[in-house]
């Protein structure tokens, strides 16, 4: 626990799950942020693959007092690494994300933040600073890195380095709301950033602020809306024509928030909701469309045809994360199984709920992302990470052919999730890699891994070798080396 030896130490858990939000992979505490030039490589990196791989993970940077010690694992403090690849070589980079919060507790010496998502825990030196972790995703547009955590603003950073530039980015203050989701989408024909942002009025809100960026970071377009309920709305659909939110019974549970509780609760008891809105107007056309009780998190693929809306997300009957209480029954982990569902609303006619399918019945996984470039238009081609009693894997969907194939490292290992990378720029769908990183439990260490995606069965066409292990992550970004070719430190 966070206790101090009388003086002004601190004594460090043995357990690190009771260091409070331990880690993205079962309780890895890292702490430390490591540079390793020309790691070792394994096979053969293919002459013209060159970019950059981030990835961001919770971190915590110090033990929790008792009351929090085992807080959930989405709250340590954001930690980016990167993997910089040219020519063959590989240099590996990771730094803490010095957020508002990470500054005041580095200053201090010891943890200043309470429970997960609860202001009303935390220590009184650190009122009206953001909580913000930026602990989830990073993503780059116009020449910025930014690290994301969807209960506050942007963090920009320096691609190049990750050192912080500023610690509360909002657009030259075209942010306007409180928040900024951790998914928002490049729209792939105008280099558009459609962003939103939930509870954007304050704790317990049903207030949305939705916005689009364009290629130079300003701000084109904005627009209000309230949802159903306030709850966890983790990622979004975009399409050519249309905004999309899926709203989960996933709420903010404002009275346990009173009592030094976790922000959210799963009720059982309400439907879910579909919103639907037309790009670039002022919300007032939104319409909400009835669905099951069920929970979905991250958008896989998302078009219109018309009037009629497509959206694939990685969904499952019931709630999908442990640590979060449920209101009415005990925790089932068979609801907990995500399987890739198609959403489907016709916006013509006078609808009143959305149907949806299960494409893959017997494929069950987390995490489900696209070929990037396919954003807002139909798509092939889609991944996912499955995790199961024969251990961690990556799994490569082709939806023209209703086809999927699977790679796993092993049971003593564990994945963290892929990200998809074009052979070359104009490359076909799907043409390309998975690149992600391997966490070798009985070794200690971390392998990054490449599969080419014409035979991911085949196994790795190159593994950049780790000496240790690397700080986890929960999301990771692919920019070419053309995309960085332009940015100056």
């Amino acid at each position: 626990m966070a206790e101090t030896d009388g003086g002004s130490a601190v004594l460090f858990p043995a357990d690190r799950l009771a260091f409070g939000g331990g880690g993205s992979a079962g309780g890895a505490v890292h702490r430390s942020e490591n540079e390793l030039f020309d790691c070792e490589v394994e096979g053969r990196i293919p002459p013209d693959f060159a970019g950059t791989f981030y990835r961001v993970g919770p971190d915590p940077q110090y033990p929790k007092p008792a009351a929090y010690e085992r807080d959930i694992p989405f709250d340590g403090e954001g930690h980016v690494s990167m993997f910089r690849i040219a020519g063959g070589h590989v240099d590996y980079r990771s730094r803490y994300v010095r957020t508002q919060r990470w500054k005041a507790q580095h200053a201090a010496r010891r943890s200043l933040f309470g429970m997960y998502r609860n202001p009303l825990t935390d220590d009184p030196s650190v009122k009206g600073l953001s909580r913000g972790t930026a602990n989830t995703q990073v993503i780059f547009h116009h020449g910025r890195l930014m690290a994301l955590k969807e209960d506050s603003p942007p963090v920009a950073l320096d691609p190049l380095t990750l050192e912080t530039t500023d610690d509360l980015y909002t657009f030259g203050g075209g942010l306007k709301g409180e928040t900024f989701t951790a998914h928002p989408k490049l729209d792939p024909h105008t280099g558009e950033l459609i962003g939103f942002g939930y509870e954007a009025t304050g704790l317990g809100s049903n207030d949305v602020e939705v916005f689009s960026a364009d290629r130079d970071g300003r701000v084109i377009w904005s627009a209000w809306i309230k949802v159903p309920y306030a709850g966890m709305v983790h990622d979004f659909a975009v399409t050519e024509n249309f905004i999309a939110f899926l709203i989960i019974p996933l709420v903010t549970d404002v009275e346990g928030l009173k009592s030094g509780g976790i922000h959210f609760i799963w009720d059982s008891t309400l439907p879910s909701w579909l919103g639907v809105m037309r790009r670039g107007g002022d919300g007032k056309d939104l319409r909400w469309f009835k669905g099951p009780t069920w929970m979905a998190t991250h958008v896989m693929g998302a078009w219109n045809e018309g009037d009629r809306l497509f959206i694939d997300m990685d969904g499952a009957p019931g709630n999908q994360f442990a640590f979060f209480p449920n209101r009415h029954e005990t925790f089932n982990p068979m609801n907990q199984l995500g399987h890739i569902t198609r959403m489907t609303v016709d916006l013509s006619g006078n609808a009143e709920s959305y149907d949806s399918e299960i494409l893959y019945p017997g494929v069950v996984g987390v995490l489900s992302r696209q070929d990037d470039r396919y954003h807002t238009m139909p798509y092939r081609t889609g991944v996912m990470t499955s995790y199961g009693p024969q251990g961690s894997s990556w799994l490569l969907f082709d939806h023209a052919k209703g086809r999927h194939w699977r790679w796993s490292p092993g049971t003593d290992s564990l994945v963290n999730e892929a990200c998809f990378v074009p052979r070359r720029a104009g490359a076909a769908e799907g043409d390309g890699y998975l690149v992600g990183v391997v966490h070798r439990m009985a070794e200690r260490r971390s392998d990054l891994v490449l599969l080419d995606t014409d035979d991911i069965e085949a196994g790795p066409v190159a593994t950049v070798k780790m000496p240790y292990r690397i700080v986890g992550q929960v999301h990771g970004f692919w920019v070419s080396a053309e995309q960085l070719g332009g940015v100056r430190s």
